[in-house]
This record gives C-alpha cells, structure tokens and sequence, in this order.
C-alpha cells in the first residue's frame, strides 16, 4: 500500500466520523447540526497531522498499521456521540490528545526506541502502580456507591470524576517487561558463549513479582479477567523473549493458583456469579445482562445510528461500547469492528516477525499480544465466554487513559517498523 492510498483511507475515516455523526443527529432529531462538521474537520486535521508525522519521521513504517485504528477511533466516536453528546464532544479531543501522543513518539524516538532498554524498570513499577491504584484507593477510601471495578473516583466540584488507568499500566508494563527480558536474553546468550552463569531465573522472578503485587488487586475489584490479562502478559513476554517451554507452564500454573485463592474474596465470587447467571435481576448483573439484551436486539444489520437504546446499558460508553456498537451496527458492524482489531494485531505480530533486533522483536510483539488480550477480554466478557471486566478498549472506549493507550502503542509500532523496514 502506498501512502497516498493511506492519506486516502484516513480521508474515509474522517469522512466515516462526520457521516456517521450526521446520521446520529438525523435519528434522533431529524435534524443535521454543525457537530458533523467539526468531526470532519477536526478529526481530519488529526489524522493529516499523523499522516504527516509518519512522512517526515518514519517513511517506511507499515502503511497498513493506521487505517484500521483511525476507523477503529471513528466508530467509537460517533457511538459515544450518539450516547451522550457531551461525551462525544469531549471525547474528540481526547482523540486529539492520543493522536499527538503518537506523534511524539515519532519524534521522540525518531533514532531508535534502544534507549527505552535502559528504562524497563522505571517503566515496569510504572505501570504496575497505575495497576494497581483501585486497590490501593479501596484499601483508603473503601469502595464508593456507583464505583466499581478497576474505576477509581475523584471528587470534581460537586460531582466526582471517574478513571480507569489500568489500560495505561498495561501498556507501561509490557514496555518495561519487553525491555527487561529482553536485556536479560541478551545476557544469558553472552553468558554461555563466555563460559560464565547468569540466573535465568530471573524471566521467572519477574512474573513471580507481577504476580504477587497485582493479585491483591484481583481481591479488591473481582476483575478476575483483567487479572489474568496482567497475568498471561507477563508470561506471554518472558515467553517471547526466552523460547523456553517452562515459562508457560509456570505462567498457567501462577493463574491456576491466583483464581483459586481469588475465589475465597466476595468481590471475585459475585463476578462468577453474575458469569453464571447474567440476568438474575441482580444491580451486579445489570451491566452484563443490559449488554447481553442489546446485543441481541441487534440482529445482523441493527437498529441503526441513532436509533436503538443503549443509554439503557450502564456505563455504554466505556466499559460496555461494544454492545452499544452491536445493537445499532449489529451483527456486521460487530464482524467488522472484530476485523479491524484482528488486522492491526496482525499487522504488529508481522512487525514482530520481520524485526532481525531481538529487542525489537519482543517489543512489538509484546505490543500486539496486549492490544489482543485486551479485545479479547471484552469481547469474551461481552459474550460470556468469560468473567465479565470493567476493562475499557483503547480506542472505542470513552476517556482519555484509552486514547493515550492505544496511541502509544501504536506509535511504538510505527518507529519499530520504520527502523527494521528502513534496514532492508
């Protein structure tokens, strides 16, 4: 793909944002205002600036990588717009926001992202405290009325302002952990051709440190799919790193464990309950079972924007967008936003496999296996197949942890694949 056939596909997703706004106002109101206009031209303008960002610091990144994801942000755009307008609104500069996050790591790291080597600690207890804040503002404040999950509450005038840094301290922490095992590979490869001993024990002491800081966490909230997401990280990393058989069954053994002795909290118990029985009528089933009806009042082609009901569903534009988005796009809107996701984790898994720098490698695969957990964590929730999570989606999801996180992840990709396509 060349980049005028990028330029042209982010075009269609401005266009996407604005039509779709159009039609949203035309549902609910039968009448058309200026918010599409602003969608088009704002979120134009942003997506022109990555565009031109890519150009200039990294022109022989994959072409493949934003087009998906700037569909991606415009779908849920208009969603949380056709949800709550005000949300909408504010939403598009958090867009903003995430977009010229992107673009600062293009240029910050415009020579090569070696440097963040030298940061995996730093970043890894980075991201492991923004996971872990929830539990340690329970353990303070206790759980507020209307708080749950990974949300944690902040007064703000008279109201209180919710936010769920968990996708950031994901995003931290496989950085930090991608950085760490790789350093500690490189080692124990110089190690044996030198004749001298590292411990590789210490790819095991990481998840084991992982393992044992997060799983008060899992007591404290009863996320217990966004715990094992922590979890099957921090192996699925050590594993890239390493090769070594031993690190899955330690990783599925460490989760085997941490959802037994999770059972004996209330919180985890009543979220296998709410798995079980989603429409008991219980206020803790609420959300999964609200979902469950939305989604399948959808059908194959949905109600349309504009035209369904998800401000029936709590919280329909953070941790439940997906069901929003499958009642009023239905079963093909779902097939399509599934797809997009598919494609930009395998477009970074083929960044991953065509990188010949090891840390380069484990990055961008460790990138893309957490953008795959984490849409796989709600989407299993949203169907059942798992234990519901609060965990919000980068990129749909309202609120700006989602767009930095998202973003950043992407940016990274786009340096990784710039630097090891620019090689060839």
């Amino acid at each position: 793909m060349r980049r005028i056939t990028e330029a042209a596909l982010l075009a269609g997703s401005a266009a996407v944002a604005g039509l779709g706004a159009a039609l949203v106002d035309f549902g609910v109101s039968g009448q058309i205002g200026w918010t599409p206009v602003v969608f088009v031209v704002v979120y134009g303008c942003c997506l022109g600036g990555l565009a031109w960002a890519v150009r200039r610091w990294a022109p022989d990144a994959s072409p493949l990588l934003l087009p998906p994801i700037a569909l991606l942000v415009a779908l849920g755009l208009v969603e949380i717009y056709r949800i709550d307008p005000a949300q909408g609104s504010l939403h598009l500069w958090w867009v903003v926001g995430g977009a010229v996050v992107a673009i600062g790591v293009l240029l910050m790291f415009r020579w090569g992202v070696g440097r963040l080597m030298a940061a995996g600690y730093p970043l890894a207890i980075s991201g492991l405290s923004l996971i872990v804040v929830p539990f340690v503002s329970r353990l303070w404040r206790g759980l507020p009325e209307g708080e749950g999950g990974l949300w944690i509450s902040m007064g703000w005038g008279e109201g209180r302002l919710l936010i769920q840094p968990f996708g950031l301290g994901l995003a931290l922490l496989a950085i930090g952990l991608a950085a760490l095992h790789s350093r500690w590979a490189l080692d124990l490869l110089v190690s044996v051709r030198t004749g001298t001993w590292l411990p590789w024990g210490r790819h095991l002491l990481a998840m084991a440190v992982v393992w044992l800081v997060t799983l008060p966490l899992l007591w404290a909230t009863g996320d217990i799919t966004a715990w094992v997401t922590v979890a099957l990280l921090s192996g699925c990393i050590a594993y890239l790193a390493t090769g070594e058989h031993r690190v899955v069954w330690t990783t599925l053994g460490l989760v085997g464990v941490g959802v037994l002795t999770g059972l004996t909290s209330s919180r985890v118990r009543e979220t296998v309950g709410v798995w079980l029985d989603p429409l008991s009528g219980d206020e803790a089933a609420e959300g999964l079972g609200e979902s469950l009806l939305a989604w399948g009042s959808g059908n194959l082609s949905g109600s349309g924007l504009g035209m369904g009901d998800p401000d029936l569903i709590p919280q329909a534009t953070s941790d439940w967008i997906l069901a929003s988005l499958g009642e009023e796009l239905g079963l093909a809107g779902t097939v399509a936003v599934i797809a997009l996701h598919a494609l930009v984790v395998a477009v970074g898994m083929g960044v991953a496999l065509g990188s010949r720098d090891l840390f380069h490698k484990v990055m961008a695969a460790s990138v893309s296996a957490l953008l795959g957990l984490m849409f796989l964590a709600g989407l299993g929730g949203l169907e059942r197949l798992l234990p519901p999570t609060r965990m919000g989606l980068p990129f749909l999801a309202y609120g700006v942890f989602s767009m930095l996180t998202g973003w950043l992840m992407i940016g990274l990709l786009l340096r990784i694949s710039d630097q090891e396509r620019g090689r060839l």
